[in-house]
């Protein structure tokens, strides 16, 4: 089969590989289609310690199963799946409170395990162990479920920061994750959403999401635009998206007095200071809280909402690649040309 593989910083090739083997204990899924995410990026840039090549990258996907191994209980053949793609240890403390996500000897798929960048992939035992398969119900197009993954994992933030029904939101950042972000708090019921974007085109494709308030960071006064859409206040909860140190230092000026920052988005290893006005903090009683990965609970919390049809992924999803034009797709997201891309890695 063709797959794209790592084999160090800025070095993915598309080649040969042979399938996965079935065994007695594991899945093997055809992939239907996996969307690229910012970590494939940073392999594509500067690669990332904790993935070892060579190793088939890609775990945003959606595949159906053509081998369930005879230990294997809860699937059949045919059963359309995506992954929540950190496998815990299931031993740990962390594991033990249920912050499998913040497990310390998690394995990621792509990282520890071959991804889906491929024609097949294997779910190992680990994932089956740790209820990291979850199935998807026919009502929910292939292109959606690929999307629940990275939508996870704004489902884990937007739990942690506290958002609901009423708030007004405000996103900073508008690529794939700031738009998800966006899309999950207004499906929460919440009274305004706004998103804050500097550059074209990304400012037009951001403009498509339905009864979402774009604000042009770079032509308009964002305190303004925020206070003005919020009776003056500042907003309920500020999801920071971007990973710039500007963004994150700013959003404590966008939230209202007892408001939370969530700062969704990693910064660079050794560019991750920023400054903190504590006064503001204090005196506002703003909470800030991390948000990181996602376990499998807000995977199926994720294929719920697709499959309510809440989360508009027609938007969100701007360009589709085949496997052989991965590195195309990986340009329009370096360039910012695109929101979500989809990779197909086989003949559709």
């Amino acid at each position: 089969m063709r797959a794209a593989v790592y084999y160090g910083p800025a070095d993915i090739r598309i080649e040969d590989r042979p399938e996965p083997t079935p065994t007695p204990d594991n899945l093997i899924l055809q992939v239907s289609c996996c969307a690229i995410c910012g970590t494939d990026l940073k392999l594509a840039t500067i690669g990332n310690p904790r993935c070892h090549p060579p190793r088939i990258i890609g775990h945003e996907m959606v595949g159906r199963a053509v081998h369930v191994g005879r230990d294997v209980s809860g699937f059949d053949l045919g059963d359309r799946i995506t992954l929540a793609t950190t496998l815990a240890c299931g031993r740990c403390r962390y594991c033990a409170l249920g912050l499998g996500n913040l497990c310390p000897n998690a394995k990621p798929i792509s990282y520890d395990f071959d991804g889906a960048f491929a024609g097949f992939l294997a779910v190992p035992a680990l994932a089956l162990a740790g209820g990291n398969a979850i199935k998807v119900p026919d009502s929910v197009p292939d292109e959606a479920a690929a999307l629940s993954e990275p939508l996870s994992c704004a489902i884990n933030a937007q739990a942690l920061a506290g958002v609901k029904a009423g708030d007004r939101v405000l996103v900073i950042g508008g690529g794939p994750l700031g738009a998800l972000n966006a899309e999950l708090a207004k499906a929460r019921g919440t009274a305004d959403v706004m998103i804050v974007q500097r550059s074209e085109p990304r400012l037009s494709l951001l403009r498509r999401l339905r009864g979402i308030t774009v604000i042009d960071g770079a032509s308009q006064d964002v305190l303004s635009a925020v206070k003005d859409g919020t009776d003056g206040m500042g907003a309920d909860v500020v999801i920071v998206c971007a990973p710039a140190r500007d963004a994150q230092e700013e959003a404590l000026h966008y939230a209202r007095k007892g408001g939370a920052i969530s700062l969704f988005a990693s910064m660079p290893k050794d560019a991750s200071a920023f400054t903190l006005d504590s006064r503001l903090i204090h005196y506002g009683e703003l909470r800030l809280v991390g948000a990181s990965d996602s376990r499998p609970e807000h995977v199926a919390a994720a294929v719920d909402l697709m499959a309510q049809n809440r989360i508009d992924t027609a938007a969100i999803i701007t360009h589709r690649v085949a496997l052989a034009d991965l590195h195309a797709g990986l340009e329009l997201m370096k360039t910012r040309q695109s929101l979500k891309v989809m990779v197909y890695p086989r003949d559709q």
